[in-house]
Parts: C-alpha cells; sequence; structure tokens
C-alpha cells in the first residue's frame, strides 16, 4: 500500500509575520508632542532656520535625491519591491496608502497653510519653488507610512532603526530644501504612522502566486505610465536615474516571479504505509 504525502511548496512558504504594536505607540505619542511642541511658532521658525541654514554644506543633487524617496511614484517603487517579497501585507499597505490619499489633501485644503517661501525673505530653496498647502507634508506622510507599516512586522532592531532613520531623512530633506516647516514634517510623520497603525489591523492575507503576479505586474504598469508622464527635461539627471533605476530594479524582479511562478510544482511523494 502506498499514500500520497504532499511536497513542500518551496514558492509559498507558510506566513510566519506577526504584528508588534508594543512599542509603536510610544512612537506615536513621542512625534504627537513634538508636533505640539512646535506649534509654538517661534519654535518652528527657530528650527527651520536651524535645519534650512545647513542646505548649502548638502551637494543640492544629494538633497533631491532624499527628498524624492517620498515622491509618490518613487516610494511606490520600492514599497513594489518589498511587497514583491512579502506580497501578503498588500491588503494592509493599500489600506494605508488609500487613507492617507484621503486625508493629505483634504487637511491641505482645509488649512492652506503658507509654505516657508510665501512667508520668509530669506531662505535656502533647492528644487521646485511652492507657495501653498504646506501642512501636512505629503512626502514625509508617504516616507512615515512606508516605515510604521514595516516596524510593526519586522523583528530585526537594526533594520527598525534603519526603517526610522531613513523615513526621518525624507522628512527633514523637505525642510532643507526649504518645501515645509518642522510643524509640517511631524504632522505627516504622525499622519503616515496612524494610517499604518489603523492599517495593521487588516489581517494578513496570502495570495495564489498566479492572482499576485497579475497584481503586481499591473502596479508596474501603473508605475511606469506614472513617471513616464512626470519625467522632464527639467529634472536633475540624478532624480530620473533613481526613479528609472528603481523601475528596473522591480521590472526585473516582477518577471523573475513571474517565471518562477511558472516552473512546476514538485512531483508528490510516495510513502509506504
Amino acid at each position: 500500500m502506498f499514500r500520497q504525502t504532499q511536497a513542500q511548496n518551496t514558492r509559498d512558504p507558510p506566513l510566519t509575520m506577526t504584528t508588534d504594536r508594543s512599542s509603536y505607540g510610544v512612537l506615536l505619542l513621542l512625534v504627537s508632542m513634538l508636533m505640539l511642541l512646535c506649534l509654538n511658532q517661534v519654535l518652528n521658525l527657530n528650527l527651520f532656520h536651524a535645519i534650512n541654514g545647513l542646505s548649502p554644506g548638502v551637494p543640492q543633487w544629494l538633497q533631491l535625491a532624499i527628498t524624492d524617496l517620498g515622491h509618490g511614484s518613487t516610494l511606490g517603487t520600492i514599497v513594489l519591491i518589498c511587497l514583491l517579497r512579502r506580497p501578503e501585507l498588500m491588503p494592509q499597505v493599500l489600506t494605508a496608502s488609500l487613507l492617507s490619499m484621503i486625508l493629505v489633501p483634504l487637511l491641505k485644503q482645509y488649512f492652506d497653510a503658507p509654505r516657508p517661501a510665501a512667508t520668509l525673505d530669506f531662505l535656502y530653496i533647492v528644487g521646485e519653488t511652492r507657495l501653498h498647502h504646506s501642512f501636512p507634508s505629503g512626502h514625509s506622510t508617504s516616507a512615515f507610512l512606508f516605515a510604521g507599516t514595516l516596524l510593526m512586522v519586522m523583528q530585526d532592531k537594526k533594520s527598525k532603526w534603519a526603517l526610522l532613520m531613513g523615513a526621518s531623512m525624507v522628512a527633514l530633506s523637505r525642510i532643507l530644501v526649504g518645501a515645509h516647516w518642522p510643524v509640517d514634517v511631524l504632522a505627516g510623520a504622525l499622519l503616515g504612522l496612524s494610517c499604518a497603525y489603523i492599517a495593521s489591523y487588516i489581517p494578513l492575507v496570502r495570495m495564489s502566486p498566479k492572482r499576485w503576479g497579475v497584481m503586481a505586474g499591473v502596479l508596474l504598469i501603473t508605475l511606469l505610465a506614472c513617471q513616464y508622464k512626470e519625467t522632464s527635461q527639467q529634472m536633475a539627471w540624478q532624480i530620473i536615474g533613481l526613479r528609472w533605476g528603481l523601475l528596473l530594479l522591480a521590472s526585473i524582479l516582477v518577471i523573475r516571479q513571474y517565471l518562477q511562478a511558472r516552473q512546476p510544482l514538485a512531483p508528490r511523494k510516495l510513502a509506504r504505509a
């Protein structure tokens, strides 16, 4: 007599992620307190001048590259690359992104706060000059939304600190290039972390390789179309290289995953009863 025992499918590892919110509340509280402190106009202004005053000492291309990591299409490509490894996070990422896409424009329109360039006689500006809709910072929201989503499912402390440092650099770069006040980036950080926290209650979902391949392909095509539309001759070549380099990497990974999904499954093992 023989019985069939199914071989483990190496392309379909078990869900091992657990959501850890134990220290997340402390982070939310800390960012909230910093934002409340920066509601003081004197402190907000002094912090802006202190950070923005460092701009001449940092190469402009580096400032633009760091701040561009919070841009929608650039960060979207990074998110897609991460999701290719952990597609079960897709529902949480989509939920958090949808919340931020609704709340950020509403808050910007409601407050219609002037940007530094609209009120200050002297400041350093790198890149495009904008005057309106300062509060909150959309780049900071996106960066901390992404970081917050991964913070609650990652176990390695060094990786968590690296995520926080990366998101903080994006937020600080918005002040460095003269686009936002400190209170704007702190509000964006709080909003992004809050969206990620709410979305963390969406359960992790395993998708079949075929369904995930279709979704990844649609996301990649959307990002490629957005980037093609946004690319212009006025953009720094470093930013163009960064964005298209990330898209090239994402394309290679999507194609590789598609090819792996088409490979036949391992045969079933036969074991004696």
